[in-house]
């Protein structure tokens, strides 16, 4: 059939008046979504903003029903299904839709650094053109980018943009500790001082940010101890209370600045802290050998052989499963599946990884998703929904692997570590009869075991309770070792 030139003009605009009652139609679905989701009535919000993004063509209508679905999907509790909406705007930016893009951006960086994700997200914002990011955030957008420059190993991309948030920004003291961990890769112990030392002040008072603030203090002595700042890291490790999250990592690493200054006193008794029964359970074998270790500078031989063989009586076990665990497991898949089920893998390791906070901040991601992925079966089966589906699993699989081979390669780490301290020990137990054949005939025979008094002072309204190999967990830490030297000359 042949249609003449007005019959021809008569049907387009037929289909032109259609396609726009269409679109029409889907932008009064959008502002019945909004209106829903305004209301508070957020599952039947998001049903309908799901479905106008499924079915529109038109980039402003489906940019804003995005935005509102993340917000939906966001008071629902749904946090992965929101960023990946928010995400959704920015994937297609365009400079007709800048407000959109500006709260799209905030979101989506807020919830990325609550579940682990602002790499990513800083993956998608470095591909936009700088002009659509409007200065509210900025800072958002420059934090975000910073660490996706940085796990990428681009270090100097990386350190700009971090450099570029803002003081005012709620992502401040987190860009300035990526600051100094870079410092610390380039060696550069000033600047990495500096930067640790302001996270600190930053992070002081802020609950949310404790373990920020924690783990910046510990940095901050580490840096001090690296640029042979020996007193003032001493000073730094002092500062923490037991109830850090990094107690028995400080007790530990503060004994060598101590060790350094020949302040045997408070480098033993902190060693005697951690070779207490409280952490029988971890993996602590280095605190007997340093504690061996200065033993031996005291010519302290009977103590020196009683702490190696304590060493070889809790860790050879502790070896020998792990050697088997090694081999039992093998993937990383099985490495998260024998954490998971707490079986396979023995108690010294699990109480390690217990106290990884990279690990355990995995974990609770994978909680959220797990109940993410429960509760998005409960709402209406639209495409939008099933898609958010989809990457839930996606990603509860790949963090699944990836925690997988964090464990294994930290379980590797410790056994590699366990073996080579198993060889200083038997080393230091060759040290002990060489230097028992020294002591002997340096002075004909070994010396008579001497009673040292010691007088004591305590404040008032308080009492001194003498160790008598009895722990109690308020005194860890607490502990100063006296002792004299037995070395002849």
């Amino acid at each position: 059939m042949r249609y003449s030139s007005l019959q021809r003009i008569a049907v387009l605009g037929l289909v032109l008046q259609s396609l726009a009652f269409t679109e029409s139609s889907k932008s009064s679905s959008l502002e019945l979504g909004r209106r829903q989701y305004e209301s508070g009535n957020y599952e039947r919000a998001q049903d309908l903003l799901s479905q106008t993004v499924s079915a529109t063509s038109d980039p402003n209508i489906r940019n804003r029903a995005l935005y509102y679905q993340g917000l939906s999907f966001f008071e629902l509790g749904l946090y992965y299904s929101s960023y990946l909406s928010f995400r959704s705007v920015l994937l297609n930016p365009d400079e007709r839709f800048r407000e959109v893009y500006e709260k799209a951006i905030k979101n989506s960086v807020t919830i990325a650094d609550r579940l682990d994700l602002v790499d990513r997200i800083g993956q998608v914002i470095s591909k936009m053109d700088p002009k659509l990011i409007p200065n509210s955030v900025a800072s958002h957008a420059r934090f975000a980018v910073g660490v996706y420059r940085f796990n990428t190993n681009a270090a100097a991309e990386a350190e700009k943009e971090l450099k570029s948030v803002s003081p005012e920004s709620a992502f401040y003291p987190k860009a300035l500790y990526y600051l100094g961990i870079l410092a610390t890769k380039r060696k550069n112990y000033k600047d990495a001082s500096f930067y640790f030392d302001k996270v600190v002040v930053s992070t002081k008072g802020k609950k949310e940010l404790y373990n920020l603030e924690e783990l910046a203090r510990l940095n901050l002595a580490r840096t001090a101890y690296s640029a042979d700042e020996i007193e003032r890291s001493v000073e730094l490790y002092s500062k923490f209370l037991s109830s850090s999250p990094y107690w028995l990592d400080v007790l530990l690493e503060a004994s060598w600045p101590l060790m350094k200054m020949n302040d045997t006193a408070v480098s033993l008794g902190n060693l005697h802290t951690i070779t207490s029964p409280f952490y029988k359970e971890d993996l602590v074998g280095e605190a007997y050998l340093l504690r061996a270790t200065l033993l031996h500078r005291l010519c302290k031989y009977d103590e020196m052989r009683r702490d190696l063989n304590a060493f070889f009586k809790i860790y050879d076990p502790i070896i020998r499963s792990m050697e088997k665990e090694t081999a039992s497991l093998g993937s990383s898949d099985s490495f998260f599946r024998a954490y998971r089920e707490q079986k396979g893998l023995n108690r010294a390791f699990m109480s390690v990884i217990g106290r990884d906070q990279g690990v355990q901040k995995n974990v609770k991601i994978l909680s959220v998703l797990e109940e993410e992925r429960q509760t998005l079966a409960r709402l209406p089966r639209n495409e939008q929904v099933q898609r958010m589906a989809a990457q839930v699993d996606e990603l509860r699989e790949a963090l699944s692997r990836e925690t997988g081979q964090t464990i294994k390669n930290i379980h590797k780490r410790k056994l590699s570590e366990l073996l080579q301290q198993r060889e200083q020990a038997n080393y230091l137990k060759v040290e002990v009869v060489t230097g028992e054949k020294e002591l002997i005939e340096g002075q004909k025979g070994l010396p008579a075991k001497r009673e040292v008094d010691i007088k004591t002072t305590v404040a008032e309204g308080y009492l001194f309770w003498p160790f008598n190999g009895e722990y109690w967990e308020d005194e860890l830490g607490a502990y100063v070792y006296t002792t004299e030297s037995a070395c002849v000359n």
